[in-house]
């Protein structure tokens, strides 16, 4: 089921919210994010990644809240890329809310994925700021809608990164997109249409099921 509604409508809307944001893709560009955690580096000098998964059920409905060791992360890229972007960059983000966010993540308690997502897990370390753009689909329509994929990172308009970063992102594009006009805890549009047509199929499925048992019975 799941790769159904990836490949007939997820996928769709998410590549319309890329070509609206005017970063579609191309032969020559590479994917954007599909995910985003936090590179932290403890006093002991190991790297990990703070994110949030989804897959089993204890992730799914109690706390999908990983520390990954780099290397693991890495080793999971599945022939993608990872980038770790100064927190500094985003909008909203200075010396001090980065202080307030390694405080905060000394103890931050975790939450299941279908309740926070890789973005929002960002935003809730963050102070509750909005670091993620809204749906452009949404914004062109009219409204505001959280979406956690592709992950597009709120630049500040006069930050600048090194050349890589720069064509990996499309920091251009991105320093260009409006704020959100969501709360960071509002639901994540993407994942709410999956429940929602998940949903349907299983309903779809049982009244089926049902019609089918009917018919063999007036035989």
């Amino acid at each position: 089921m799941a790769s159904v509604l990836g490949a007939w409508i997820i996928r769709p809307v998410e590549t319309l919210d890329m070509h609206l944001a005017g970063i579609g893709r191309s032969p020559n560009a590479p994917a954007l994010a599909m995910h985003a955690g936090l590179h932290v580096v403890l006093e002991d000098d190991r790297e990990f990644v703070v994110e949030q998964l989804f897959g089993t059920p204890r992730e799914d409905f109690v706390s999908g809240l990983n520390w990954t060791p780099l290397e693991t992360f890495r080793d999971r890229d599945h022939s993608g890329w990872d980038l770790t972007v100064p927190a500094t960059a985003f909008r909203r983000v200075d010396e001090d809310v980065v202080n307030q966010a390694v405080e905060f993540l000394n103890g931050i308690p975790g939450r299941p994925f279908f309740g926070e997502d890789c973005t929002m897990l960002i935003e809730r370390t963050f102070g509750k700021r909005r670091l993620f753009a809204d749906s452009p689909t949404a914004r062109a329509l009219g409204f505001g809608m959280r979406v956690g994929d592709p992950a597009l990172a709120l630049l500040k308009p006069d930050v600048r990164l090194d050349p890589n970063a720069e064509r990996l992102l499309r920091a251009d594009f991105l320093r260009a997109l409006p704020d959100p006009t969501t709360e960071w805890d509002s639901p994540n549009g993407h994942l709410w249409i999956r429940r929602a047509l998940g949903w349907v199929l299983i309903f779809a499925a049982v009244a089926g099921l049902n019609f089918f048992i009917k018919k063999r019975s007036r035989r």
